[in-house]
């Protein structure tokens, strides 16, 4: 294998064990994936099982969770099945096992190397010598999955991602009343791959407040490529990336040249996923004021029309009502009474900002990279 960039020599071995095998192509490509997504969305009913369990038992059992629990299944989990049942198709692993039903038993050395890379076993694939072993992982903890050789004692972790796809998606240090982006050297310490987007906003005077309503994208190439390539070597490490090229085939790419092969991006959104209580309550009444609500002895009284509901992601109906694009209260503690939306001020959620890189794989080829890294 030849490159001009250095690989590591655990990179080297795993590409090479990758692409010494044919290319194989994903059973199910995007398209079709959001398609089986949507309609489960809709019905809670699993259209073709019988199919769709021949072709990826851990999809089906990812839909049968989401039928038990209530709990929305994300489009993303359908991506992280296809890839790793393609991955077991790809190294010829026919033998799958749901870890809460039939778990794998792992050697004592293999549990301990799994929980070092932060890695929660969701389900198994192996060979009938149970030499070979993919796991697919559970968890915000690790990445996606380890491909396990026993013979040698080798451990790989491999990450998988959509061929438009975030990194990892950070909180970013808490804003105070004023709004400003702060410095905080516990973020730095966990997520060093996001200091240089992050210094170029400090020097911009970034504040959330202004901000709110849209997100922050532009930044430096040189602090995209650092965030990007950087995002696997840290806590959540990972030798390579797998994901699917423009025509449907599987595709590895070692994690710390994400930017060779793909656009990337960046992305600051003062409104991210996770909520947590108020922590700037000035701002929190300015708003509710400028909605026309009124509030005595911490109960809030809005307008219900002044309020935006919102859907739950992957679902149907009102999950929450948006004050704005910053702060909303779940439709379960809200009382509506004719045209006020009333409700306790302490049981409002402001959203925290958060950082990302994302790459996407536009013209992506597996043949490409396996040229390009010198494997025959």
């Amino acid at each position: 294998m030849t490159t001009t960039r250095a690989l590591s020599e655990d990179q080297v071995d795993l590409m090479n064990r990758f692409y010494s095998t044919d290319i194989s192509q994903v059973p199910l490509r995007k398209s079709a994936r959001d398609s089986i997504w949507e309609s489960f969305k809709k019905s809670k009913q699993i259209e073709n099982e019988i199919h769709l369990l021949n072709t990826c038992p851990a999809l089906v059992a990812e839909l049968h969770k989401s039928i038990d629990t209530g709990n929305n299944v994300q489009s993303a989990v359908f991506s992280e099945c296809i890839y790793a049942q393609t991955l077991a198709n790809h190294f010829r692993l026919p033998i799958f096992r749901n870890q809460s039903v039939s778990p794998f038993d792992f050697l004592k050395t293999e549990v301990t190397e799994l929980k070092k890379m932060g890695l929660t076993a969701r389900y198994t694939y192996s060979n009938k010598e149970e030499t070979l072993i993919l796991v697919q992982a559970g968890g915000s903890g690790g990445v996606d999955s380890a491909l396990i050789f026993r013979k040698q004692g080798k451990v790989f972790a491999i990450e998988f991602k959509e061929p438009g796809a975030k990194t990892t998606e950070a909180d970013l240090p808490k804003y105070g009343e004023d709004g400003f982006l702060k410095p905080s050297d516990a973020f730095t310490k966990k997520h060093p791959q996001f200091t240089s987007m992050i210094e170029e906003q400090f020097a911009k005077d970034l504040n959330f407040f202004e901000a709110q309503g849209s997100n922050v994208n532009v930044f430096s190439k040189e602090s995209l490529r650092v965030a990007v390539n950087g995002n696997y070597q840290g806590m959540k490490f990972a030798d390579a990336i797998c994901t699917e090229d423009s025509l449907g085939n599987l595709t590895m790419i070692p994690s710390d040249q994400i930017d060779k092969w793909a656009t990337i991006e960046g992305e600051i959104r003062p409104a991210g996923r996770n909520p947590y209580k108020v922590w700037t309550p000035i701002q929190l009444r300015k708003k509710l004021s400028e909605i026309g609500g009124k509030e005595a002895n911490g109960t809030a009284s809005v307008p219900i029309t002044a309020l935006v509901p919102a859907k739950p992601r992957g679902g149907t109906g009102i999950s929450r009502y948006k004050i704005d694009s910053l702060f909303f209260v779940r439709a379960i503690d809200v009382d509506v009474k004719g045209s006020l939306a009333v409700f306790n001020v302490g049981d409002v959620r402001q959203l925290n900002p958060t950082i990302t890189a994302k790459m996407f794989f536009k013209k992506l080829n597996a043949s490409d990279v396996k040229t390009y890294y010198g494997i025959k």
